[in-house]
């Protein structure tokens, strides 16, 4: 009879637990986005079958009286790039919801297990969420949250498809490369940190000691860019690599190169900024819509528009074009794409020849 019960109101609040996975997902990933904490892959979500429910009740012998008590109900998964970024992720988890519980499962390890490491959070939305129309009555359901890098994600679902949980479930042969797999994963977190720190240490002293004349690279030309333009046109995703592929075919090579070519279309550039945003403020105007944020606040072209607005003053329109169509041509025969082309389903020999 209870489960019959279960049933019924799993079917009746579907639409309410679909509401609340939605809205906590985006409200995540706002959050990591606004921090600068980068994801390996993108947020992972599910709300948790009816019969996954009722084989979990039977399986522990749970007494469950409504599906709102279940933790797990509805499941996020955060996959995060650097493991730095763990700690700061949890925090912004426990300032931004109601936290009932914490668990760092590896903390569960003996010396001798292998079981995944993640961060575990049981949230509910806070009460100023529940103002809002479309999360008024959520308030009583539970979310789970786990927080981990990739590399941490990538050893528990090979664990969990090798049912390694231990060195003793491990047969003797395979301990010494299950083990060595286990510390290469460790490792790449470790030195995924010691490359952003010495990253970060390049990027100040850089910034302190620049040398003009040196070869740009990526962080080189970021710095140089966030110097000579507006922080307000800058994008959260700059892709400065793909700037840099182009100025070191136009022969534009060093910061004194870039910045002689800024002194040169500076006026001319910020002139096409202003038109740009004017012009997109009176359409949105005619259109009886709201203008873009960027536009709102007084500007169109992020630091790559910006860059390539003054290359296009000293090298033509002609010139990008070419560099554009070059690059489209070199992935059409990039091997991986030309891979995945001979690996395609091609005619029977038997139909096709003729």
């Amino acid at each position: 009879m209870v489960s019959n019960l279960i049933d019924v109101e799993y079917q009746d609040n579907s639409s309410r637990y679909e509401r609340l996975r939605s809205a906590v997902v985006e409200q995540v990933a706002n959050l990591l986005s606004q921090s600068d904490l980068t994801l390996g892959v993108p947020i992972e979500s599910r709300i948790k079958s009816l019969s996954s429910i009722n084989e979990k009740l039977q399986r522990k012998a749970i007494s469950l009286t409504s599906v709102s008590e279940l933790h797990d109900l509805i499941g996020v998964r955060v996959i995060l790039l650097f493991k730095r970024d763990l700690n700061a992720a949890v925090g912004l988890l426990r300032k931004t919801f109601d936290v009932e519980s914490i668990e760092d499962t590896g903390k569960r390890l003996g010396d001798a297990e292998f079981g995944y490491q993640s961060q575990h959070l049981i949230l509910k939305i806070p009460s100023t969420w529940t103002s809002v129309p479309s999360l008024s009555n959520l308030s009583d359901l539970f979310v789970e949250v786990q927080v981990r890098t990739l590399a941490q994600h990538i050893w528990a679902a090979t664990s969990h498809k090798l049912q390694y949980k231990s060195e003793v479930a491990v047969p003797p042969p395979i301990r010494r490369a299950i083990n060595r797999a286990s510390a290469l994963l460790e490792t790449v977190d470790l030195e995924f940190d010691r490359v952003l720190v010495e990253r970060e240490t390049y990027i100040q002293q850089e910034s302190k000691s620049a040398d003009a004349g040196a070869p740009l690279n990526v962080d080189s030309l970021a710095t140089l860019l966030d110097r000579l333009f507006p922080p307000a046109n800058k994008s959260e995703a700059e892709p400065y690599a793909l700037l840099l592929e182009e100025l070191q075919k136009l022969g534009v090579s060093t910061a004194a190169d870039f910045e002689k070519l800024f002194e040169k279309w500076h006026t001319d550039v910020v002139k096409k900024e202003a038109s740009r945003v004017a012009a997109e403020a009176k359409e949105a105007e005619e259109a009886g819509v709201e203008p873009t944020a960027r536009v709102a606040r007084g500007v169109f072209f992020t630091h790559l528009g910006l860059a390539r607005a003054v290359l296009r003053n000293e090298f033509g329109d002609e010139a990008l074009l070419k560099l554009f169509k070059e690059r489209i041509k070199t992935k059409k025969a990039s091997p991986r794409r030309s891979a995945r082309a001979n690996n395609s389903v091609k005619p029977s020999p038997l139909r096709g020849s003729a």
